[in-house]
């Protein structure tokens, strides 16, 4: 858990980075964000690769998360669709993200700590790239179990680093030279932590470190060459688990 000015601070960087790529989107220079319907499809078909395919087939009540200005949610088939965000009211306001919504989804501000849904109501919980971005992480995971089924689904992503580069980066982070991020990930870590909330593992992928340094190293600018140099390349793990009723 970090304070809740370090939360603001993080809420702050968000802001500002979602302000400065509307503004790309709308003079052209960047797509319209159509990654969220790439990883809608591919959590789609990673269910139904694990045998999951009723939680992809357009029947499901699912909710997501820290859903950003549009989500994943947007994008996935399902039947009742909720997004929650804490900086809602911010992108529902901004007219070149909100001209990119599904109006099909319910959005609603909303914090991962406590949120604004039923209990036992949803069969699948998305959250896509956000748990690090959080207060309380074990407060947000715990509100997951809450508003999920008990034969739920949990679907999360989270960028995660070698050993290393968690330490380099929680540093970083408590100078707030990451102001984004108030929270580290290493690969065994997240284990630990869906664990200790009460979740079961059904899949656990992971991307490597030696491609995320590969990807730094030859990306374009200085930033991804530092964080190469740190060791704080991160790549992203992803975990499907139910929620633990034992």
């Amino acid at each position: 858990m970090v304070t809740v000015d370090r939360w603001q601070a993080a809420q702050k960087y968000e802001q500002g980075y979602w302000q400065s790529l509307a503004g790309r989107i709308a003079d052209g220079s960047v797509a319209q964000l159509e990654w969220y319907d790439w990883r809608a499809n591919e959590l789609a078909k990673r269910l139904r690769r694990l045998g999951l395919g009723t939680f992809a087939d357009g029947t499901a009540r699912v909710i997501e998360v820290g859903c950003g200005p549009i989500g994943v949610v947007s994008y996935y088939p399902a039947r009742e669709r909720l997004a929650i965000d804490p900086l809602e009211e911010f992108y529902g306001a901004n007219p070149v993200l909100s001209a990119l919504r599904n109006p099909a989804v319910d959005y609603r501000r909303g914090m991962g700590e406590d949120l604004p849904a039923e209990t036992g109501q949803y069969d699948l919980a998305i959250m896509e790239n956000c748990i690090d971005h959080v207060q309380d992480m074990d407060a947000v995971m715990q509100e997951l179990k809450r508003v999920l089924k008990p034969n739920g689904i949990l679907y999360l992503t989270v960028n995660a680093r070698i050993p290393i580069g968690f330490v380099v980066h929680r540093a970083l982070s408590r100078l707030r030279i990451d102001a984004g991020h108030p929270h580290t990930f290493t690969k065994g870590r997240v284990r630990s932590f869906v664990a200790r909330n009460g979740f079961d593992l059904v899949d656990f992928d992971s991307e490597t470190f030696l491609s995320a340094l590969k990807g730094d190293i030859t990306a374009k600018g200085s930033r991804p060459k530092i964080k190469a140099l740190l060791g704080t390349s991160e790549f992203i793990v992803t975990v499907i688990a139910r929620p633990n009723t034992t």
